[in-house]
Order: C-alpha cells, then structure tokens, then sequence
C-alpha cells in the first residue's frame, strides 16, 4: 500500500491509503487544510487538536446539511412522480368509464335490435 504525506496547518501526517488513492487522498487534505487556515484566521492558533475537532465539527454539520438537502430534494422528486402517476391513473379511469360506458350502450342497443321468440 502507497504511503503518501498530507499538509495541514504546516504539520506533515503520513497516511497509507489504496493503490490508486494517492491523488484523492492529497486533494482531500488540501482541502481540510484550507478549512484549518480559514479557522485560523478567525480563532488564531488554538492548537492542532482544537483545531482539527472544530474543522471536523463544521466539516461533518455542513454534510448533515447537504444530506438534509438531498433527502428533501430526493422527496420532492418521488412526490412529483407519484403525482404524475396519479394523474395518469385519473385520466386512464376516465377513459375507461368512458369505454364501459360505450360498451354498456351498445349491448343496450344490441338487446333491443335482436329479435325476441
């Protein structure tokens, strides 16, 4: 397994991952990186431990909120099919009463035309 070394907040952390993985894995820590330096610019260096748990903190709420966002997204989605659904069974009801109708008529119709003994 590769061994590479990720940045963040001007310390060194080896990490071994899958083979493959390395640039994912780099591009990841480039990015906790700059969310630990944008921490910092607000809060100044509180320690690597505080700062790692409050990155992680506002990492994993704004995750929680994009999942939110697409459960409600995926919701909205299954209620505008069924919706859908619905109407098309409404109107396939409709034009089924209408044929039941017709055929009603025309049996009424070929009751009365044939001739009775």
């Amino acid at each position: 397994m590769p061994e590479i070394s990720v940045h963040i907040n001007g310390r060194k952390y080896p990490i071994t991952c899958e083979e493959g993985e390395e640039e994912h894995i780099i591009r990841l820590g480039r990015h906790i990186d700059k969310r630990v330096k944008d921490l910092v610019q607000n809060v100044g260096q509180i320690g690597e431990a505080h700062l790692l748990a409050m990155t992680s903190l506002v990492m994993a709420d704004e995750l929680s909120e994009a999942n939110d966002r697409a459960r409600i997204a995926g919701d909205e989605a299954v209620n505008a099919v069924a919706e859908g659904v619905v109407e098309r069974l409404d109107r396939a009801a409709v034009a089924i009463k209408g044929v039941a109708s017709q055929l009603e008529s025309d049996q009424i119709g070929l009751g009365a035309a044939s001739p009775r003994e």
